[in-house]
């Protein structure tokens, strides 16, 4: 029998069991589910209504609530690739190509990897199959897209957190023991502002900060995560221009919108 008349023969033939079967997958950051109400209803949807179009079977839903595209850690779509693997199914089907990845790399290598298991990939928003060379480079134009968003979205918040912090406003990350934070507000502990107050204290008499984490947990006074005072922590707060009601923009300590603990004269004598 010639090539050409076995591939006309396989052609004939049924397609395997899992070549009917697919598999979907559906994520959400909570960011963008607030933004454009595309949420994991409305993509899983799509997909089940796809699937019932084609005639295929939904063997499994991959779920990924809360994270982003860019994060490596995906339990669900580590066990897409697993089952994938496996044979469990011959078809993926992803909402669109930004919710398998964010960045081109990783829509490629997802792509790769379920190809190299002859699973083929559908991007439904796109109107993508990569099982043909077209459906190839459509995927890398519309990933590529989908990562120049993504970038675009970083920088208008960072040029946002940029703005604030310019003008002294707080833009999130730790805060230090004796303030709390309200809807973005910063507020100040009354009674940490005592224990903050009193370490600039004594170690302006010369004590040293071994000396004062000491006494406080003689004193039995909690550190900020209600643990013991060590001497490291007590430089900490001793170095901490935040207490002056400052914060530090592009190499500069700039005035802040949140009440100072200590004055510059008692921060400077606990240095």
């Amino acid at each position: 029998m010639t090539e050409q008349a076995a591939t006309a023969v396989r052609a004939a033939l049924p397609a395997p069991q899992s070549a009917r079967q697919a598999g979907g997958y559906i994520r959400v950051s909570q960011e963008r589910a607030a933004r454009n109400g595309y949420g994991l209803a409305a993509q899983e949807a799509e997909i089940r209504k796809y699937v019932a179009y084609k005639g295929l079977e939904l063997v499994d839903l991959y779920r990924e609530e809360g994270v982003s595209g860019y994060q490596k850690d995906r339990p669900a779509l580590d066990r897409l690739l697993a089952d994938a693997k496996a044979g469990r199914f011959g078809v993926t089907v992803f909402p669109s190509i930004d919710r398998a990845g964010r960045s081109v790399k990783d829509v490629i290598e997802i792509d790769r990897t379920l190809r190299e298991h002859g699973v083929d990939t559908v991007f439904l928003r796109e109107g993508v199959d990569t099982s043909t060379a077209t459906g190839q480079l459509f995927r890398n134009i519309m990933a590529s897209l989908a990562e120049f968003e993504g970038r675009l979205i970083y920088e208008r918040l960072s040029k946002g957190k940029r703005q604030k912090a310019a003008q002294g406003g707080y833009v999130g990350g730790w805060l230090p023991y004796g303030y709390r934070n309200g809807d973005g507000r910063i507020s100040v502990a009354p009674e940490e502002a005592k224990v903050v107050e009193q370490v600039f204290r004594w170690r302006a008499e010369g004590r040293t900060p071994y000396w004062i984490a000491t006494r406080l947990n003689e004193q039995g006074v909690k550190a900020q995560k209600g643990g013991l005072w060590q001497a490291s922590t007590i430089q900490g707060i001793l170095g901490n221009s935040f207490y002056t009601g400052r914060v530090k923009f592009e190499g500069t300590y700039i005035r802040a919108r949140h009440d100072d603990i200590v004055s510059d004269v008692l921060f400077r004598a606990g240095q």
